[in-house]
């Protein structure tokens, strides 16, 4: 018994240490990257989820399903410079019961995996393409996108060869308040 009450006091004195601020807050931001799967991908290409506040009433669950977005930052410093790409955007199907947590299972298990695939193309005033915003509705969860293709400014292009693939895979992660 005297053990259950050391064990308790000490308990309790981590969750006062753990509330306490020893440490001055600051207003900094915190950004998880995912790292591309294939090691061919020439730019940096990373993935971050965004969502947007929605109400839904029980009754409104057929008609609209909320939107799942993702914003994508293309790191590319050197010439030419990107003029567009290609992606396809991976999710489960709304009706799927079951998300699997496993990254490596999603590429062999296609039974619920929906995709759409999406040309970017840089704005007119840009000097390059460096990140997008995705919205894809009657979707469950986004899980990955494959950068299918580049096309540069000097009118060359890269794809990915059959082997390796240019991947991000997004944190599930949603930071409230960030664009």
């Amino acid at each position: 018994m005297h053990r259950l009450h050391i064990a308790l006091l000490l308990l309790a004195a981590t969750a006062l240490f753990a509330q306490s601020a020893a440490v001055p807050r600051t207003n900094s931001s915190v950004v998880l990257r995912s790292i591309p799967m294939g090691t061919e991908c020439p730019i940096g290409f990373r993935a971050n989820r965004q969502a947007t506040p929605q109400i839904l009433s029980a009754g409104d669950t057929q008609k609209n399903t909320p939107a799942l977005g993702l914003h994508l930052t293309l790191d590319h410093q050197a010439e030419p410079a990107i003029e567009s790409v290609e992606i396809t955007v991976y999710g489960v199907s709304p009706k799927g019961q079951v998300l699997p947590t496993n990254q490596w299972a999603a590429d062999t298990d296609t039974r619920d995996v929906i995709s759409k695939s999406f040309q970017l193309q840089r704005s007119a005033d840009a000097e390059t393409l460096n990140n997008a915003d995705i919205w894809m509705h009657q979707v469950g969860a986004l899980r990955w996108v494959d950068l299918n293709e580049i096309r540069y400014t000097d009118g060359t292009s890269w794809r990915p060869s059959s082997s390796a693939k240019c991947r991000a895979v997004p944190s599930n992660l949603i930071l409230v308040g960030q664009k």
